[in-house]
């Protein structure tokens, strides 16, 4: 067998792993208080400087500003692209009417964006075998996006999810028993990075769903 077949046989079964793998992650929104998203037709929208960590803030402004220049067009602008712009280095998340006031002030724009996520367990490796039926170790990542009318001064949107991939054993394909065969012990796992940049996809796509686009 020549190594472009071999290749091949490995890429095939490491799809057949992942397919029969067990699904052990899920996404959970947490605010249930918004049911009718925004109005993307009107106004200027200024998107904040996202917090995170470090190795996954790119990651995450690229998904938030691409998802806003599609949806708002020209009217869309970034924080660090922005002039003239008056503003504290760090904007809590919900935020009251007076610190909303100051936004306004601040920057003249219409609508705020506030992006913020945060990295709560990353204790499993991407590919994990023999997990223990009594592993309580898992990957979790969390997301909140909310959005401020500048001139109405309040909050118009806002949406937590928390994304979390945890060990499971998996059980045989063939048997009812615990199998101890290394194709039926090879868990796939999603990273705390991963689980932080899917929350947000989570986010968008229910912001999308519930707005107001333009045509």
């Amino acid at each position: 067998m020549n190594s472009n077949n071999r290749s091949i046989l490995f890429k095939v079964g490491i799809l057949f792993i992942a397919l029969t793998s067990c699904k052990s992650n899920t996404y959970l929104f947490t605010n249930h208080d918004y049911k009718t998203g925004v109005d993307f037709t009107q106004g200027k929208w200024l998107l904040n400087t996202v917090y995170s960590a470090k190795e996954n803030r790119e990651k995450l402004t690229e998904e938030a500003t691409s998802f806003f220049a599609e949806n708002i067009g020209n009217r869309y602008h970034f924080r660090t692209d922005a002039k003239g712009l008056l503003l504290p280095e760090n904007i809590p998340l919900n935020p009251n009417k007076e610190q909303i006031k100051s936004l306004q002030a601040g920057t003249g724009f219409d609508y705020f964006i506030n992006v913020s996520s945060k990295k709560n367990k990353d204790e499993l490796g991407t590919i994990s075998l023999f997990d223990d039926e009594q592993s309580r170790e898992e990957n979790n990542g969390e997301v909140t996006l909310e959005i401020y009318d500048l001139n109405l001064h309040q909050i118009i949107y806002a949406q937590k999810v928390i994304g979390r991939d945890r060990a499971v054993q998996q059980k045989s394909m063939w048997e009812t028993k615990k199998s101890n065969k290394l194709i039926d012990n090879i868990n796939f796992h999603k990273s705390s990075n991963k689980l932080v940049l899917g929350s947000l996809k989570k986010i968008l796509k229910d912001l999308k769903k519930k707005s107001i686009q333009k045509k």
